[in-house]
């Protein structure tokens, strides 16, 4: 379960300005994307690159202020320094494995239930780059912000800071769908409006089941890096077989990861001695 978190609503409010900062920027990329379409204007990669590293880069500094301000420490306020590591990284893959499949489906259904809607499923923004680009600038650009930036930044603000926040505040459940459909619309594409809120809530569950951020932001690398490969390589008559491969792993790796380590006693039997 996760421990107590040093933040107050001051920094609720801080993390908002920042997610919604971040919102109106996704916003504003996807409209001036739509603008340029059919026309020569692009944006340029490199300099987009360099912008949200810096952005991130402030982000970062906002919440290393937060946590300096709570008095608290990098490890104390994201769990970093918890007990389990490897258990927190194998469980976030097996975790991952079985949210790769079900998400792919709920993005198709998504696509389907819009056309039935008469409106246009359009992919992501980046993965459209990825699929009509050749050039590798690019591409190594988008691999280190979807990748490594992102995960890393949306897990603090997301899962590190916004969630506790809320749930501390009395309120788990607004805490943990309000959070994760955030999380979904932060992406500003109705077609990954559920894929993405059913991987909020499966990296809600990992930050609560094993305590530790980094465990959250390893499976929210990871579902990243797939899609990505999956981008660049396109689909595959067997995918869904990989799909159910995938599930059967990630399930195997949750339950072996899930029992008690041999001799390990049960936190209920610990206390009444």
């Amino acid at each position: 379960m996760l421990s107590e978190k040093p933040w107050k609503p001051l920094d609720f409010l801080v993390v908002m300005a920042l997610l919604s900062v971040m919102f109106m920027l996704s916003v504003l990329a996807s409209l001036m994307e739509q603008g340029a379409a059919g026309s020569e204007v692009a944006a340029n990669p490199t300099v987009t690159f360099v912008f949200y590293t810096c952005f991130y880069g402030v982000i970062v500094a906002f919440i290393h202020l937060m946590v300096r301000g709570r008095g608290a420490s990098w490890g104390a306020a994201f769990g970093f320094n918890s007990a389990r590591k490897t258990s927190a990284v194998l469980m976030a893959m097996g975790a991952t494995l079985v949210v790769l499949p079900i998400a792919s489906l709920l993005s198709q259904l998504s696509a389907e239930l819009m056309m039935k809607l008469h409106a246009q499923p359009v992919a992501q923004q980046s993965v459209q780059m990825l699929q009509n680009t050749v050039a590798v600038a690019p591409q190594i650009y988008l691999a280190i912000q979807a990748i490594i930036l992102a995960p890393i930044i949306e897990e603090l603000l997301f899962r590190g800071v916004l969630y506790p926040a809320l749930k501390q505040q009395g309120y788990p459940k607004l805490a943990l769908w309000g959070t994760s459909m955030f999380f979904g619309a932060m992406h500003v594409n109705m077609m990954l409006l559920a894929p993405l809120t059913f991987l909020g809530l499966m990296l809600v569950w990992l930050y609560e089941r094993t305590n530790n951020l980094a465990a959250s932001i390893f499976a929210h690398s990871f579902f990243n890096l797939v899609n990505f490969v999956w981008a660049v390589t396109g689909p595959s008559s067997s995918d869904w077989k990989v799909g159910i491969g995938s599930a059967v792993v990630g399930i195997t790796i949750l339950i072996r990861q899930g029992r008690p380590a041999r001799g390990a006693k049960s936190p209920e039997i610990a206390d009444l001695q």
